[in-house]
C-alpha cells in the first residue's frame, strides 16, 4: 500500500520502507487503529466541513467527501473495511480510499492537518465516548450501592480494625462507604472528562498551519468543550493526559478492589456473612463442594493491571523533547485497554452487588459481647464517669449485657453514625449527578447524529 509520504528519491528510485521495519512499526498498532476508525472518520467529516467553510474545497467537493466518508462507515459496520499490513495507519487507509474511489477531493481532505493532530483528535473523541460509557456504568454501580445500603440499613455486622472485631457496624454503613467513595471518584472523573474534552484538530504537526483554519468551528462540530489552543502543547499533552485519565480509572478500580476483597472474605464458610447467587459462581474440577466467586477475584485484580498501564504511559511520555515523538504511539494500547477494563469491571461489580444477600443469622451470631465494649464505656460516661475510668470497667461489664442490635445501631445519630448514614441526602445527590450525565450524553449523541 502506498504511503502518504512516499515519493521518488533524488536518484529517481521510489522511496520504499523496509518490510521488516514496517512490520515492527505497525503490527500491533493496526489493530488499535481499527477501533478508532469511526472516530477518525467523524473527525474527517468535521475537517471537510471546515475546509469548505474557508474555501479550500467547493460545496460539491464537500458533498463527495461526505459521501465517501459515509461509505467508509457503512463498510466498517459491515466488516468490509479493515486494515492490513502495508496500510501503515487508519488515516492513510481513509485518504487513499477517498482518492481511489472519489477522486481529487481525497487529495484535498488532509489540507491543514497532520496525522499528528488527526490521530490525537480521533483518540480524544474515542476516549470521550468511552468515558461516557464508564460514567453511565459508574452511576449504575453507585445507584445499586445506595439502594443496597438503604434496604439493609439496620442489619448489624461487625466493624473491623486491625482485622479484629472493633465495634458494631451495619450492612448499610459497609456498602454506603463504597457509595460515598464513588461520589468522590465522580468529582475526579468529571475533571478528567473535561480535560479530555478539548479539540486538538488544526494544531497540525504541532506548529499550526499558514491557513485560516477555523478551529473553533471544528471543535463545535465534534462536540468538544473548547479548543486546546497551543499547537505544541497539543502534542506535549500526549501521554500526560492519558496518564491523568488512567489515574482516575485507578481510583474507581481501587474501590472495586476493596469491595471485591470484602465480598471474598465475608462469603467464606468461616464468616458466611453474605450469600452470593449461584449463577455468579463456578465449580471445581476436583472438589465437588466448591462454589468459587471467581468474578470477585478477577475484579480484585484489575486495578493492578491498569496501574501497570499507568506506569507504561507515564514512563513513555517522559524524557522526550517537545513536539511529536513516535513513542506516543505506544501509549495507545494501555489507554484503550484500561478504558475497556474499567468499563467491564463496573458492569460486573454492579452485577455482583445485586446478587449478594446478607445472612442475618450469621451476622447476628458474629456480634459477640466484647464488640459492644465501647458502647458500654460511653453508657458509663453518660452516667458521670470519666472516659478513662469507664474504659477500664467496660470490657468486664459488657459481658453481662444483651443488646438489641438494631437499637444499638439507631443510637449512633451523629452525621455518619449507624443511625444517621445520610442516605436520603446521598440519593438526592445521585439524582443530581444523573441529570448531569444524561444531558452530557444526549449532547454527545446529537453531535454524532448531526455529523453522520
Amino acid at each position: 500500500m502506498k504511503k502518504l509520504w512516499q515519493k521518488q528519491s533524488l536518484n529517481g528510485d521510489t522511496w520504499k520502507l523496509n518490510e521488516i521495519v514496517e512490520l515492527f512499526e505497525t503490527k500491533d498498532d493496526l489493530l488499535l487503529d481499527q477501533r478508532l476508525l469511526r472516530s477518525d472518520v467523524l473527525g474527517s467529516m468535521a475537517h471537510a466541513l471546515m475546509l469548505e467553510k474557508i474555501g479550500i474545497i467547493s460545496p460539491a467537493e464537500l458533498k463527495i467527501a461526505q459521501e465517501g466518508l459515509t461509505k467508509i462507515l457503512k463498510l466498517n459496520e459491515d466488516g468490509k473495511f479493515f486494515l492490513n499490513f502495508g496500510d501503515e495507519d487508519i488515516h492513510t487507509k481513509i485518504e487513499l480510499f477517498l482518492t481511489s474511489e472519489y477522486g481529487e477531493v481525497g487529495k484535498k481532505i488532509h489540507t491543514g492537518r497532520s496525522r499528528n493532530d488527526q490521530v490525537l483528535t480521533a483518540l480524544r473523541f474515542y476516549t470521550k465516548e468511552q468515558l461516557l460509557f464508564i460514567w453511565r456504568e459508574l452511576l449504575n454501580f453507585l445507584d445499586s450501592l445506595l439502594l443496597f445500603s438503604k434496604k439493609y440499613e439496620f442489619i448489624a455486622m461487625p466493624g473491623y480494625s486491625h482485622m479484629q472485631k472493633a465495634m458494631p457496624s451495619s450492612v448499610g454503613m459497609w456498602t454506603g462507604s463504597f457509595a460515598e467513595a464513588i461520589f468522590d471518584d465522580l468529582k475526579i472523573f468529571k475533571t478528567v472528562y473535561d480535560l479530555n474534552n478539548q479539540s486538538p484538530l488544526g494544531s497540525a504537526a504541532g506548529y499550526g498551519a499558514p491557513l485560516d483554519l477555523d478551529r473553533e468551528f471544528t471543535a463545535k462540530l465534534l462536540g468538544f468543550k473548547k479548543v486546546q489552543v497551543n499547537p505544541l502543547y497539543c502534542q506535549n499533552s500526549r501521554g500526560k493526559n492519558e496518564a491523568i485519565i488512567l489515574a482516575a480509572l485507578i481510583n474507581i478500580l481501587h474501590n472495586i478492589n476493596k469491595f471485591s476483597s470484602d465480598v471474598l472474605l465475608f462469603t467464606t464458610s468461616e464468616f458466611n456473612y453474605f450469600k452470593v447467587s449461584e449463577e455468579l459462581c463456578s465449580g471445581s474440577s476436583m472438589l465437588p463442594q466448591k462454589k468459587n466467586i471467581d468474578i470477585a477475584e478477577l475484579l480484585r485484580s484489575k486495578v493492578h493491571l491498569v496501574l501497570g498501564n499507568y506506569v507504561q504511559v507515564a514512563s513513555l511520555s517522559t524524557n522526550l523533547i517537545s513536539g511529536y515523538n513516535r513513542d506516543f504511539q505506544e501509549t495507545k494500547k494501555p489507554l484503550l485497554q484500561s478504558l475497556e477494563t474499567t468499563l467491564d469491571s463496573l458492569k460486573i461489580a454492579n452485577i455482583l452487588v445485586n446478587n449478594i444477600t446478607p445472612n442475618k443469622e450469621a451476622l447476628d451470631g458474629s456480634l459477640t459481647p466484647e464488640i459492644f465494649a465501647a458502647h458500654k464505656a460511653f453508657e458509663l460516661v453518660k452516667k458521670g464517669k470519666s472516659f478513662r475510668d469507664a474504659y477500664l470497667l467496660a470490657e468486664s461489664e459488657v459481658m453481662d449485657v444483651n443488646y438489641s442490635h438494631e437499637e444499638i445501631l439507631k443510637k449512633s445519630i451523629h452525621i455518619g453514625g449507624t443511625g444517621n448514614l445520610g442516605l436520603k441526602d446521598f440519593l438526592k445527590q445521585f439524582a443530581a449527578e444523573e441529570k448531569i450525565f444524561v444531558l452530557e450524553n444526549k449532547n454527545f449523541l446529537s453531535i454524532i447524529e448531526k455529523l453522520i
